[in-house]
């Protein structure tokens, strides 16, 4: 018996089952096994936040009707949060604690026991104060118990023929912005928009950080820096109409999770 079997005969034996569902690559793959284990029994249930981006949200929604899985959404707004938009470094951890208590509200509400998630085995090589706090909140991780990484979750999404197989990493907007600085709903928006220009003109692994003096640090794949720069005049003018004074490229590349180096104790 493979991974994913025993997977789905975990889920069997839950009866009913709240899938924390963002439309990735992990929570899909996960939604998917769920629905058919549990079929009505199971829900997608999705954050609907000032956080997410737009197109994640609408391609949540595609990928639960292709599916076929029910799907529901809960109203957040993370910007709200004295303590979160002041962006200290435990704040994946506090944002967690008060996604996993609405959701929580929501399941037991409708009858719900157990919710999982799609943090994976690979997730616990790098700092992810959000498996701390979910684990602490009950939130079932198979594939974390069952030891799936994020390479496996990829292949068994392509031989499912999910159209998220091979979908870029994504992390909400608040990971753009360097420990301490503040968040606000028109710094996100900044955000979300540079992103969005950014991939219509073909990038896919895009990140746009935001540091103080509206500065925008352009993070794209190693292999389309050439291609950046062959755009760089464009790209320079539609981030300053949106709202940067400053437009940099990080020579590095794109890399997930970046920002911890901005984290107390974490070597720059």
């Amino acid at each position: 018996m493979d991974k994913l079997q025993r997977i789905s005969e975990a889920i069997k034996s839950k009866k009913k089952l709240v899938v924390m569902f963002s439309g990735g690559v992990d929570s899909t793959l996960l939604a998917k096994l769920a629905y058919e284990a549990l079929g009505k029994n199971a829900v997608a249930l999705t954050i609907d936040s000032p956080v997410i981006p737009r197109k994640e949200i609408e391609e949540a929604k595609n990928l639960a009707n292709l599916i076929g899985i029910r799907h529901e959404f809960i109203e957040l707004n993370e910007l709200k949060s004295r303590h979160l938009i002041e962006n200290p470094p435990d704040r994946c951890y506090l944002c967690r604690k008060l996604r996993d208590n609405i959701v929580k509200n929501w399941a037991r509400e409708n009858g719900f026991d157990v919710i999982a998630d799609g943090l994976n085995f690979s997730d616990l090589q790098d700092y992810r104060p959000g498996v701390k706090a979910s684990t602490e909140d009950g939130i079932w991780h198979p594939f974390i118990d069952f030891e799936v990484t994020k390479e496996e979750i990829r292949e068994y999404s392509r031989k499912l023929g999910l159209p998220t197989w091979d979908k870029p990493a994504m992390a909400c907007l608040c990971s753009r912005f360097p420990y301490g600085f503040g968040l606000n709903e028109e710094r996100v928006r900044m955000v979300e928009k540079a992103e969005n220009f950014l991939r219509e003109l073909g990038f896919r692994e895009v990140r746009v950080r935001f540091f103080p003096y509206k500065t925008a640090v352009v993070e794209v794949g190693r292999d389309e820096m050439e291609l950046l720069m062959g755009k760089r005049t464009d790209i320079v003018l539609a981030l300053q109409k949106i709202g940067f004074s400053f437009v940099t490229l990080d020579l590095e590349g794109f890399a997930s999770g970046k920002l911890n180096r901005t984290r107390e104790g974490v070597s720059k």
